[in-house]
């Protein structure tokens, strides 16, 4: 009880890293993917699949316990024993026929196809990244207490106050996600296949590895240069998120066609100030690595709207003529 209650005081104040939370995350979703299979196909045993997903594991785990009690003899402190163990308990015979069962085919629910276009189903669709850009902001509050308590005490230095104000800006940012997962309007135009949606999450989250690499030791200019540059890209971010507003998705979707504000001289300015961010992201921690995944989110930026710019085009026929007046990233050059 006392780890579950120091975990949970971790997870609320914002020191768990966020490498963590994304492969937490990224278990939840292999874990409930029969159920979220079930909805996106609209299976008329859709619910049926949801209960069966929920006590999967406490059945399984009953299961296997009276049948091959030896498999919860654990070596202590062996990982690889927990890991097996965990494995089988949450993906062994019974998940992978909860999976097959929602790829089989079958008549859709008429009710379900209908759930999939109202707001509701938008919102929970965007809560784990509601949740996820709450948490960002969380993370940024201790240090911004401790650099806005120097600030009022006279006591910051250069560094402090340029990393006070990149934070903040930071933080922004993630509140102001936040309430456009859930103002946004109804997508009118979705991508098709699985490789559009994975470079749009992936793209967002890839970014993540970066903070988890050793951070490299920077003279004091260097310091003061990639904390400019997060402030600058972050700060970006919130005017260019601010003009884009109820039109933003994670994912290739369609909703308004926004031509006006920054969106007049390139048609992702929201891409290049996030490449700004990460580039000063990158600064701070040790290469080679840290340039390597900011290299890899940059090719999935350019990956990914090329799939906005296809779902743009078939939602919006004026389309075609914005694209042929503006550049993709930086005006009059790319």
């Amino acid at each position: 009880m006392q780890q579950v209650e120091a975990a949970l005081h971790l997870l609320m104040t914002g020191q768990v890293a966020g490498a963590t939370l994304l492969k937490l995350a990224l278990v939840l979703f292999v874990y409930f993917l029969p159920s979220f299979l079930a909805f996106n196909r609209a299976r008329k045993a859709f619910w049926l699949i949801v209960c069966l997903n929920i006590v999967l594991t406490l059945a399984q785990s009953l299961i296997f316990h009276a049948l091959f009690p030896s498999l919860f003899v654990l070596r202590e402190g062996n990982v690889g024993d927990m890991l097996r163990l965990g494995a089988l308990v949450n993906f062994g015979p019974g998940w992978l026929a909860l999976l097959i069962w929602a790829l089989l085919p079958g008549e859709p629910d008429p009710r379900l196809l209908k759930a999939r276009d109202t707001k509701t189903y938008d919102v929970l669709a965007a809560l784990p990244l509601i949740l996820w850009f709450v948490y960002g902001a969380l993370q940024l509050r201790p240090v911004l207490v401790r650099d806005g308590g120097m600030i009022l005490a006279g006591t910051a230095s250069l560094f402090i106050w340029v990393q006070f104000c990149a934070l903040f800006a930071a933080a922004l940012f993630d509140l102001l996600l936040v309430y456009l997962l859930i103002v946004r309007d109804g997508a009118v135009g979705k991508s098709r296949g699985v490789l559009p949606r994975a470079c749009g999450v992936i793209g967002t989250f890839l970014g993540v590895g970066i903070l988890t690499l050793p951070v490299a030791r920077l003279s004091l200019s260097m310091q003061i240069l990639a904390a400019v540059l997060i402030g600058l890209g972050s700060l970006g971010s919130v005017l260019v998120l601010w003009r884009l507003g109820k039109s933003f998705s994670i994912l290739p979707e369609a909703r308004k066609l926004v031509t006006g504000g920054p969106y007049a001289f390139v048609r992702h300015p929201l891409y290049s100030v996030e490449i700004v961010t990460i580039v000063g992201t990158a600064l701070q921690f040790q290469g080679p690595w840290s340039w390597v995944i900011a290299l890899g989110v940059m090719a999935l930026l350019w990956i990914r709207s090329h799939y906005e710019e296809q779902v743009l085009a078939e939602s919006f026929p004026e389309y075609g003529a914005y694209r042929a007046r503006t550049k993709r990233f930086i005006p009059g050059v790319i």
